[in-house]
């Protein structure tokens, strides 16, 4: 092979050289600066695998806020309007813009527990925000996305 990609950075020694098919189903603890103190608190929160990190919920529908917070226009909304994203926001946020979204608390996650939400500060995840940025999650994603495209 005459390949020289790597993600050599973001990865324990021992899965630098492995499919990111194989990655993706390695602990999390594979990933470069997901020390003790993050695998505690990520497998508390159910999240065991890379695969698992890329696919919580709650970073995707951070993320997409993220994104979209980007192409709102203020004040933007057109009349009769229907859009929103009512199922994944506590009640008082409902009815917020993206921006204003982007900056609440991690509290403004519909179904986030209160013990999810201690444990994302003890990592400085404290807005949504934050959530969507998550380095790790981002990696873990991009992980199980190359992953799709990779000739075993």
């Amino acid at each position: 092979e005459d390949h020289t990609l790597n993600i050599s950075e973001a990865l324990m020694k021992k899965e630098e050289g492995q499919l990111f098919s194989e990655i993706s189903k390695e602990s999390i603890t594979c990933i470069e600066g997901i020390g003790p103190k993050q695998d505690v608190v990520l497998e508390a929160l159910n999240v065991k695998t890379v695969e698992d990190l890329a696919t919580y919920k709650y970073f995707l529908l951070a993320r997409a806020v993220v994104t979209l917070s980007e192409v709102e226009k203020k004040d933007g909304r057109p009349t009769g309007s229907k859009m929103n994203i009512d199922k994944g926001l506590d009640k008082k946020w409902e009815s917020k813009s993206l921006s204003e979204i982007v900056e609440a608390p991690t509290s403004a996650i519909e179904g986030l527990s209160d013990k999810a939400r201690t444990l994302f500060d003890e990592l400085g995840v404290k807005t949504v925000k934050d959530l969507g940025k998550f380095k790790y999650c981002r990696l873990a994603e991009a992980i199980v996305e190359a992953s799709k495209y990779e000739h075993t």
